[in-house]
């Protein structure tokens, strides 16, 4: 039986974005539905209801029995003396909290522009950490209120969703998508080149070829094959 996943995204149209006039709600459902198409192509069972409030949010995703409820939003400091990064909030810093908050941020701290906030953070006091029954990942996957973080989300939601996706993928040791893992793969790797100077039915031939081929600075050997 697949894992169940509950993703809830914020829904707070009052958190403006300093560039791009737009906000939290509008970026973070954009996320939310990137997350939610990775995941069940990895295989998870995933709800999302974009338009309830957090506590509605949190009764379904109880109701839905999910093993894990991941809470997707944009960070913002009202002193502005940051310059951004990734914060995983969770309902305490040991055992299995602490490994699904570090999978994820082990995938999406790298991809964001900020640096100085990367870290695990304790929120028990906050309602979803809280009284959400699932292990509670609560992302705040970069900081709205900078220029840089704003254009970086608003132009990657959907890297930013597959991130988090990865991470759960991670947790639970599930293999990413094959197609994802085929783009992950160097170019150069995938395609095999071949030389060969010639083919003979003698092997007295194919030893004078060689012996010349060798006398001119080139290496190789002779490969017997049936055909």
């Amino acid at each position: 039986m697949s894992k169940k996943i509950y993703i809830s995204p914020s829904n707070q149209v009052g958190n403006l974005y300093a560039t791009g006039n737009t906000n939290e709600k509008v970026q973070c459902h954009k996320i939310a539905k990137a997350c939610v198409n990775y995941l069940k192509k990895a295989g998870f069972n995933v709800m999302c209801t974009y338009n309830l409030d957090m506590y509605k949010r949190v009764q379904e995703s109880n109701a839905f029995g999910a093993d894990m409820h991941v809470a997707i939003h944009t960070n913002a400091t009202a002193k502005h003396n940051v310059t951004g990064g990734t914060q995983i909030l969770l309902y305490k810093l040991s055992g299995e909290n602490k490994k699904a908050g570090q999978a994820v941020l082990n995938r999406l701290a790298p991809i964001t522009p900020g640096k100085s906030t990367e870290r695990l953070i304790s929120k028990p006091d906050f309602y979803e950490c809280r009284v959400a029954k699932g292990l509670t990942v609560y992302c705040e996957c970069e900081f709205h209120d900078t220029k840089e973080g704003s254009d970086f989300i608003i132009k990657n939601t959907t890297q930013i969703g597959e991130a988090i996706a990865k991470g759960i993928c991670d947790y639970y040791g599930v293999k990413l998508p094959v197609s994802d893992e085929k783009t992950n793969v160097p170019a150069e790797a995938k395609t095999l080149y071949t030389v060969q100077t010639g083919a003979f039915s003698s092997k007295k031939n194919a030893q004078s070829h060689l012996d010349k081929l060798k006398k001119a600075g080139f290496t190789g050997l002779i490969v017997k094959k049936s055909v």
